[in-house]
C-alpha cells in the first residue's frame, strides 16, 4: 500500500491535480526501491499570484524512513511538473548521498 500524502489540493484543479498524483506514484517507487524499504512521502504543493494570468509553484516533498527523514524545500517553477520533479530529484540526491547508493566511483578490479 502506498503511504502518499498530498497537501495543498484545494488550491489545485482536475490536471494539476492528476499530475501530481501521477509524478508522486513514480517516484514513490524509485524512493521505496532506493531505500529498500517502506517510506512515506508527503507532498506539500504551494501556489502563488493566483489573480494572475500564471501561477507559480512551490513543492516541498518530505520522505519518511525508519531510520531517516529526508526534506526537499528548493523547488520553485512556473510549471508544476517541473517543480515536483525538481523536489523528487533532489530527494533522490540527499538520499544517495546518505547512504552512498549511487555507482559512479566503482573500482575495477582486474
Amino acid at each position: 500500500m502506498k503511504q502518499i500524502q498530498i497537501i495543498g489540493i484545494k488550491e489545485l484543479d482536475e490536471m494539476e491535480l492528476e499530475a501530481v498524483n501521477r509524478i508522486a506514484d513514480k517516484s514513490y517507487d524509485k524512493i521505496k526501491r532506493e531505500l529498500k524499504n517502506e517510506v512515506s512521502i508527503t507532498v506539500h504543493v504551494k501556489s502563488h499570484d493566483k489573480e494572475g494570468a500564471q501561477r507559480k509553484y512551490s513543492v516541498h516533498v518530505r520522505v519518511m524512513a525508519p531510520t531517516r527523514i529526508f526534506t526537499s524545500t528548493k523547488a520553485v517553477d512556473w510549471n508544476l511538473e517541473t517543480a515536483l520533479h525538481k523536489s523528487f530529484e533532489d530527494v533522490a540526491m540527499m538520499i544517495q548521498h546518505a547512504f552512498h547508493t549511487d555507482n559512479q566511483y566503482k573500482k575495477s578490479y582486474g
